[in-house]
Order: C-alpha cells, then structure tokens, then sequence
C-alpha cells in the first residue's frame, strides 16, 4: 500500500527567522550552514548550473543576483570559483536580515566582488533585466506557495540570461536522514531545530512545477541532486557565449 506523501508543514518559523537571537547564535547556524552546504551539496548544485549556462568562459563577465544570501557563502563559492577561472563577476547578495548581514559583511571582506544589501524577497528592488543571473539556495521553503511564485516571477524579471533556484526536496526519508546527519555533526541549538523543519517546509517537485508553471516559468529543467536537493533552472537567451 502506497503511503501518501508528507504533507508540508504550513505556518512554522524557523528559530534564524526570529529577532531574539544573540548575535554568536546566528553566526554559529551560518557556519552550519555554510558547512553543510559544502558537505552536502549545495554549493556544488549552483556551481554546476552556472558554468553550463555560461560554458565555464574564461574572460566572462557576469553580474549576478543572490536573493536570501545568509551568510554569504554561494556568493564566496562563485567569487573563488571565478577567480580560478579569470571570469569577472560581480555579486549583489540579498538578505531581509540586518543581524545576519552584518556577518556576511564580515565574512565576505576579502571578496569585493561581492555587495550585501538589505531586502526582503519576494519583492525585488531591482528594474528589469538588470543581472546576468538571478540565483537563490534554500530560500524557496521559507516562502508560501503564492509567495514562491512571484519570487519566481521576480527572478525571471530581472535576469538577463538565466535564473537558478535549489533547495531541499521534501520526503520522510530526508526527514529522517537529515535529523540523523544534524545530531551527528554536533551542530548548534538554531542548526538542529532548523535543518529537520526545513525539510518538513520544503516543496516537493510536482508542486515546484506548478509553481513554475504558474510564475511563467513551464519550460524551466528540474534536476536532482544529492542529499535531497533539487535546481530548477531556467536559460532565457539560447546562445552560451558572453
């Protein structure tokens, strides 16, 4: 008999998203964070994106739009990976936070490529077209179905060449999973409420179509990744090239 699915979890607020905590505990879950996106694949699910959209060039130049940055990590991960590559980019990270800003501004010093700014997705303060691309890791699940859809929407405007979205994928298994991983990485108190809840607050891939479908995003790929990840990725120019 099959089970139904795991139903979403609807209305919960992660303990990052809350405005009592001390500064040394949003900094101990960005280096979660940060560390479980190295392990686990979130760095490498942009990364592989990007360089096929751009055909991994060197002597690109691309501007780029990171929308609920955290600590600035993807950012990092793409400025490391470009500079290996001679690709010049330039990254404005985006996050409604100005607590968590503030240790993206000290972590991300030796990076002036990139710029942090304050904003709180869906909106976004940008005119059309206004980037190469448009990126965001595990923000999708922090957002409802209606607001999902015009963050999607929103990407779509100001991207000029493409837009890369990734985040968990919902299941009992990665519930589990997850919860396992968390306690054995001996992570902090925010880390290890938060990483099983955002997986209870993630989409599954019918539903992340719909929304697609629905922002104007329908011929947009949905790949899988380890560890429960999937990127919805959407090229707007058909040529490679810069």
């Amino acid at each position: 008999m099959t089970r139904a699915p795991l139903p979403r979890l609807e209305g919960a607020v992660e303990l990052l998203d809350r405005a009592d905590n001390s500064d040394a505990e949003v900094g101990e879950n960005l280096r979660d964070i940060e560390r479980l996106n190295r392990y686990f694949g979130g760095i490498r699910a942009v990364l592989r994106h990007l360089r096929r959209l751009i055909s991994d060039q060197p002597g690109a130049r691309l501007e780029i739009l990171d929308i609920g940055t955290g600590g600035a990590d993807i950012p990092r991960a793409i400025c490391r990976w470009a500079r290996r590559r001679a690709v010049a980019v330039t990254i404005e990270a985006l996050d409604r936070s100005e607590q968590v800003l503030a240790v993206a501004r000290e972590w991300s010093a030796d990076y002036p490529e990139i710029r942090l700014r304050r904003a709180d997705a869906p909106r976004l303060p940008h005119p059309d077209r206004s980037f190469d691309f448009a990126t965001s890791s595990q923000l999708l699940h922090h957002l409802t179905e209606a607001e999902g859809v015009r963050l999607l929407r929103e990407m779509r405007r100001v991207a000029r060449r493409g837009v890369i979205v990734t985040d968990l994928v919902r299941s009992r298994r990665a519930y589990i999973l997850t919860t396992i991983a968390i306690r054995l990485l001996r992570t902090s108190r925010l880390t290890r409420n938060d990483a099983p809840m955002s997986v209870l607050r993630a989409y599954r891939p019918d539903e992340v179509r719909r929304m697609a479908a629905e922002a104007g995003l329908s011929d947009a790929t949905i790949s899988f990744h380890p560890w429960f990840r999937f990127a919805l990725v959407k090229e707007i120019v058909s040529q490679r090239g810069v």
